[in-house]
């Protein structure tokens, strides 16, 4: 059995045996190895845009004896999207990335019924455009890497509205409020104090929204 980090681990956990997924982005292809050796009977795909990335994929994937188990694809986000695919998997990128390669892919987009992202940075923005996008967030976590804490969004198709609140929080993190939550919210008060203060006067209109998010975060500790 492949060993994956806590992260990959975190993601893994959010993928159902009825999934048929694809990877993008995929790296060193752990996360299709890993889900390959435990659903024998899911349609696993790696791709990545990059030639070095899928030549380690595809040599790990040779390594686990899974060369015709797990196709390998090169080329750009969902572009390459197969019909059988109904799970996209997308971990370790930035937000904006992330949403740049589903917001333009209207087509590709009505097959997948699921998506699972864990992005690097604008998880707030993450939310909200795949909301505008048609999905709904069905499970969230939090998982540590290494000194950052990052989460894990399981989005499903399906109609919702998500005030500031959520967006920002995330619904289901702000309703656990589960320690590494508080931790990670904790993580937001100091960010956002300290750039609060090294903001030129000149950007009047990001100091508001910042100290908007600011209070929204000092309001969960007030409701501990």
């Amino acid at each position: 059995m492949i060993r994956l980090n806590d992260r990959l681990a975190a993601v893994f956990s959010v993928i159902d045996p009825t999934d048929q997924v694809m990877d993008v982005g995929c790296d060193h292809a752990f996360l299709a190895i890993a889900l390959k050796e435990k659903y024998k009977d899911m349609n696993v795909v790696a791709s990545d845009n990059k030639e070095g990335p899928l030549k380690h994929a595809k040599e790990n994937i040779k390594k686990n004896h899974l060369e015709r188990k797990i196709e390998l694809r090169f080329g750009n986000g969902i572009q390459v999207l197969d019909e059988k695919t109904d799970t996209v998997v997308i971990s370790g990128m930035g937000g904006l990335n992330m949403i740049g390669i589903f917001k333009y892919e209207e087509a590709k987009r009505k097959q997948i019924r699921k998506i699972v992202l864990s992005p690097n940075s604008d998880v707030e923005s993450v939310r909200r455009e795949f909301m505008k996008m048609g999905y709904q967030i069905y499970r969230e976590k939090l998982v540590r890497d290494g000194k950052f804490i990052y989460p894990v969004i399981d989005f499903r198709k399906g109609r919702v509205h998500y005030g500031k609140k959520d967006l920002l929080l995330g619904p289901v993190l702000r309703k656990e409020k589960s320690p590494l939550f508080l931790e990670w919210n904790q993580k937001e008060i100091d960010r956002i104090s300290q750039l609060i203060k090294v903001l030129p006067k000149g950007f009047w209109q990001k100091r508001i929204r910042l100290r908007r998010n600011l209070k929204i975060h000092k309001t969960v500790l007030k409701t501990l």
